[in-house]
């Protein structure tokens, strides 16, 4: 049985939503319109995606052996799985200026692989 609270928690949430995307539509493109299916759908994916930060991020730190959920454990979920950084926050070995470019593993791997070969091709 749901409570009659949580039900207008849940109804004040979507018209809160609705009216943020009208927002930023709104701020694209002042004549733009949302069919009312398309609002759903993305408020819809908004909650799908949250819910699969939070409840990721929230294994990390269980990994960690935490049990409060840290700005770092959803940095490292939305960095890996989403390749998403946000602005504002760093990591240990990072600069104000960004992301650092990753190292392509792949390459380096060929890399030692191909000196691995020369080397055994040299000797007799």
């Amino acid at each position: 049985v749901v409570s009659t609270q949580s039900t207008e928690a849940v109804v004040s949430t979507q018209s809160t939503g609705k009216r943020h995307l009208q927002d930023v539509l709104r701020a694209i493109d002042p004549l733009g319109q949302l069919d009312e299916e398309v609002e759903e759908t993305l408020l819809r994916i908004g909650d799908d995606f949250l819910e699969d930060v939070i409840s990721s991020s929230a294994q990390i730190a269980s990994h960690r052996k935490s049990k409060q959920l840290d700005t770092r454990d959803v940095l490292l979920y939305l960095d890996r799985h989403y390749d998403l950084w946000v602005p504002g926050f760093t990591r240990p070995g990072e600069t104000d200026q960004g992301k650092p470019p990753k190292k392509d593993l792949c390459v380096e791997q060929h890399k030692q692989r191909m000196e691995l070969v020369k080397k055994a091709q040299m000797q007799p």
